[in-house]
């Protein structure tokens, strides 16, 4: 597996991970949702920054998602 494979799987399942923590919202008491939101912005994070990994890896440049999407580090 190349790297550019796994990183394609871990996109995948961040987005698998957010889609789960959509449906917990969906169902979720409205005491938690906060808390449920602040995850599902972490799991974003994760998705713009392993996107921005592939796109370097298989164009040669980043997707610059640091500077378009606030707060992703």
């Amino acid at each position: 597996m190349t790297y550019i494979d796994l990183l394609k799987r871990a996109l995948a399942g961040e987005t698998e991970t957010v889609r789960l923590y959509l449906a917990c919202m969906a169902m979720a008491p409205p005491g938690d949702i906060a808390k449920l939101l602040e995850i599902q912005a972490d799991e974003t994070d994760h998705q713009a920054i392993i996107a921005d990994l592939l796109t370097k890896a298989m164009a040669g440049e980043s997707a610059d998602q640091e500077q378009l999407v606030p707060g992703v580090s």
